[in-house]
């Protein structure tokens, strides 16, 4: 892989010559000085009044090295970042992931305090116009979790429910691609109430990053150790087991939830669903 520290200065000496650009910020673990292994992408924000001539043009990392795939995204949709990113890999395999924003960014920021990711560290690698006086110190105090309405709660059930209804017929049809694109939405919604757990608990004071980052060290281990078990490879018999065994962990995690929140529910779904399994699959 592309040695990082030399890669950065590429990507400082191009920004130093660039008028577009007038700030470098870096974030990410890079940033933090934390979980830095020999794996570890730069996270790069490229600021300044002429940041968006570089959305979805490659032509500028040309002088940073050899390209062997860049992504442009445009980040529009909800739940995305504010900026449009480039997320480049380098022929030796190191990524590298710009943020291209405007000014207006750094200077929301100097009104309504650091974003969440700032908060998590950054470093100013280059100030060409005193962009970055006035940004606020970290403090390390993240925004507290989202926790769950009663809504949100029972939408994420019955979401969950319903593709476990499904899944076991794609298995028993061996029919097992859509099985596991299926079961990929079961597990994305149960990292939701792994995290919705996690944060009632601590009352919002734990981070849970995000995707299921750092997971095994912010789920309790009573829930952690369980977690192998409710991957499964390409096959029947395990796709089976694995899918008994997410509905348990869903189905205990779920109820705590609940508890915690004096949530209403329907608490016989889950035996009516794990009913319905066992009479598709033969058992």
């Amino acid at each position: 892989m592309e040695d990082p520290v030399i890669l950065l200065e590429k990507i400082l000496t191009f920004a130093h010559n660039d008028p577009r650009i007038d700030t470098v910020i870096q974030t990410g673990s890079r940033a933090r000085n934390t979980r830095v292994d020999k794996f570890s992408d730069l996270d790069i924000e490229l600021i300044g009044s002429g940041t968006d001539e570089l959305i979805g043009n490659d032509l500028w990392l040309n002088p940073l090295g050899d390209v062997m795939v860049a992504l442009h995204l445009a980040n529009e949709k909800e739940g995305e970042p504010d900026w449009p990113t480039c997320l480049v890999v380098f022929s030796g395999g190191r990524k590298v992931d710009f943020t291209l924003a405007s000014v207006e960014r750094l200077k929301d920021m100097k009104q309504r305090g650091l974003d969440e990711l700032y908060q998590r560290g950054y470093k100013i690698l280059l100030d060409k116009t005193g962009l970055t006086n006035g940004l606020p110190e970290i403090t390390h105090q993240l925004t507290k979790s989202h926790l769950p309405s009663s809504a949100e709660f029972n939408e994420n059930l019955r979401e969950f429910w319903f593709e476990a209804t499904q899944v076991p017929v794609y298995i028993a049809r061996g029919d097992l691609w859509p099985a596991r694109m299926r079961d990929n939405e079961m597990k994305e919604l149960l990292l939701a109430m792994m995290e919705w757990y996690v944060s009632i608990k601590s009352d919002g004071r734990t981070d849970v990053w995000y995707n299921g980052h750092h997971l095994h060290e912010w789920l309790p281990e009573k829930f952690n150790k369980r977690i192998q078990g409710i991957f499964g490879s390409y096959g029947k018999g395990k796709a089976i087991r694995a899918l008994l065994e997410t509905i348990a962990l869903y189905t205990e995690i779920s109820a705590e939830v609940a508890e915690m929140k004096k949530f209403e529910f329907d608490r016989e779904l889950p035996g009516k669903v794990r009913k319905h399994i066992m009479q598709v699959i033969g058992r």
